[in-house]
Order: C-alpha cells, then structure tokens, then sequence
C-alpha cells in the first residue's frame, strides 16, 4: 500500500486531504510543518513515505524548504506542491527542485488524487 506524507499548517485542510486519500486507499501520514517532515524522513532509509504532499508555505520551515533539505541530502521520493499561488514559480519554487507535481488551493480533490495515483503508477 502507498504510504503518502502530508505536511500542511491548517488542521482542516490536513483532515480533508488524509481522508480523501484513506478513502482512495493511501496509508497517510501528516505532519504539521516543513520542520517536522524534516525531521521525521530519512532520505538514507527505505521504510520513508512513498509520496510527499507538502504545503509550499507553513511556519518554522516551508515545504519548499523542507523539500530542498532533503533534496540535498539524497532524497529521491516524489514530491507534490500545494499553494495558494497559481504557478510554482509565485511559489518561490526553483525548477531544480524536482517537483513531482503542483496543486492550487483550494484543493480540487479529484486532481489532487489523479497526480497521487499518476505517481503511485509510475512507481509501481
């Protein structure tokens, strides 16, 4: 089963996106910040989150942030952006990032699960 990890500062939108994606099938994890994500996956470990969600812009640290640590440090799991912006670039987020996909708030949930399932398939 996908493991999906779902870092986003309001507690509405991470209720909403971890049921639609239980609902879909996903084993989901949440995380409230950028600084909890990076602190809780190990890009040297096999046993991480198969997928990233992270909101572009939380406190403490930004999923932008948290993405390019990671990034940096080897990590290779594919990574979606959800922000309120309309592009990646109003996003502040640099094309040698390797983003995965990007999702506009508010969230449509069905895209949201089509760029999860195109995700899960090319890793399948």
């Amino acid at each position: 089963m996908t493991t999906v990890l779902v870092a986003d500062d309001s507690e509405t939108i991470l209720l909403l996106m971890r049921t639609r994606l239980e609902l879909a099938g996903y084993t989901v994890e949440t995380a409230a910040d950028g600084q909890e994500v990076t602190e809780r996956v190990d890009p040297n470990s096999t046993d991480g989150p198969d997928i990233l969600l992270l909101d572009a812009m939380m406190p403490r640290k930004s999923g932008i942030d948290a993405l390019r640590e990671l990034r940096a440090a080897g990590l290779e799991t594919p990574a979606l952006i959800v922000s309120a912006h309309q592009t990646p670039d109003d996003a502040d987020a640099p094309a040698d990032l390797e983003i995965s996909g990007y999702v506009t708030k508010p969230i449509d949930f069905d895209a949201l699960l089509g760029a999860v399932a195109e995700l899960t398939a090319k890793a399948a």
